[in-house]
């Protein structure tokens, strides 16, 4: 299993998980996702590009993730994002998440915006870890 595929199969098992973005005064935020896949090895989640989200991501490309799964283990996934669109991305976010089309429609949909991690590592977590990630894995 590739590293990247680790870190999906993670942040599905989770459910949820929540992106950290900042506005333009530095103020934080913090928003639940569940929606992620690969594109071309990329870790790659999407948005509305007419969200508040999207302005401050495409504002500040460097952007945290963090999950919890119900065995009291946890991913901190921390890097720069570069926002990109592509029609054949977004048949493949409708075909893995059906659902996805009560909100964009089909492929066509302009507002639907992709962000993939350019650079960065997802460091995985637990409470026998002893304070330390038992796994680092490089998104680059």
């Amino acid at each position: 299993m590739s590293g990247i595929q680790e870190v999906i199969d993670f942040l599905n098992k989770a459910g949820v998980f929540y992106v950290g973005t900042v506005d333009g005064e530095s103020k934080p935020h913090v928003r639940p996702f569940s929606f992620v896949m690969e594109w071309n090895g990329r870790l790659t989640f999407i948005t509305n590009n007419q969200k508040e989200v999207y302005k401050q991501l495409s504002a500040n490309p460097y952007v945290d993730i963090c999950a919890f799964t119900s065995d009291s283990q946890w991913i901190r996934i921390s890097g720069k994002i570069r926002l990109f669109q592509s029609i054949e991305a977004n048949k493949k976010s409708l075909e893995i998440e059906p659902n996805l089309k009560n909100l964009y429609s089909d492929e066509n949909n302009p507002i639907l915006a992709h962000f993939s991690y350019e650079s960065g590592e997802a460091a995985f977590w637990s409470f026998e870890s002893g304070g330390k990630p038992f796994k680092i894995i490089a998104l680059n």
